[in-house]
């Protein structure tokens, strides 16, 4: 097993058993009666309620994530075509890979702040919300910062027809969406604390997928020119 992939195993188990243990002490601390909240809407208010035997399976959704998603991000590197590539971009994906643990361990650590709130308590749902959105951010500012370093792969980074056909494309498009992911996640950030309502959960959504449909856009252009894009292998059967 490669050093990164044990690394992030490591991450994912610390991760899981973080995410299992706040389930459990959250779910022990849960008042025996009443309503208690288990989603919250993109403006930061409790929309759905559930009983406390009920809200253990909200509580579990979490660690199962982070078991998921870490099985699936020690596999890719076997799985995809174009492996030594992610080999060697490994500080990216072990970059992303911790981040993306720690954020789930963070969400899990919201969704339990959240829970303990009463229903009528706005204020443990606005800012377990607003938290949240701002370590989005924070997460999309490491993505940003590891970009312009990956390598071309199937399944990291940004993959256009493109992208995938031209490593000179690959690069130079990642080098645009390197600082433009880094901008949109400073910026949701800073949004986390500044709008309310709905654009407080849409803020920071708009401003990545804006960002990816530039840096698309822009893959597509610097491929034209690239020197080493895919004419095809001339075969006519």
């Amino acid at each position: 097993m490669k050093p990164f992939i044990r690394t992030g195993l490591i991450a994912s188990a610390i991760a899981f058993l973080l995410t299992s243990g706040i389930a459990l002490t959250t779910w022990n601390a849960l008042p025996e009666a009443g309503d208690i909240p288990v989603h919250w809407g993109p403006d930061g208010q409790a929309d759905q309620f559930a009983s406390k035997s009920d809200a253990w399976v909200y509580l579990l959704i979490l660690p199962g994530t982070v078991l998921l998603t870490g099985l699936l991000l020690a596999l890719v590197p076997a799985i995809d075509p174009r492996k030594r590539n992610i080999d060697t971009g490994r500080r990216a994906y072990l970059a992303t890979w911790i981040g993306v643990m720690t954020l789930l361990t963070f969400v899990q650590g919201g969704i339990a702040f959240g829970m303990l709130g009463t229903g009528e308590d706005t204020l443990y749902s606005d800012t377990m919300v607003r938290l949240v959105i701002a370590a989005c951010g924070a997460l999309f500012i490491v993505i940003g910062n590891y970009l312009p370093k990956t390598r071309s792969s199937f399944m990291f980074g940004i993959r256009t027809p493109w992208t995938l056909c031209s490593d000179i494309a690959w690069e130079k498009t990642h080098r645009l969406a390197g600082p433009l992911f880094m901008v949109a996640g400073a910026l949701g950030m800073a949004g986390a604390f500044l709008f309310s309502g709905i654009w407080l959960g849409l803020q920071l959504s708009v401003l990545v997928v804006s960002a990816a449909l530039i840096a698309a856009v822009y893959s597509y252009f610097v491929w034209r020119k690239a020197d080493d894009r895919d004419a095809g292998s001339g075969l006519t059967i």
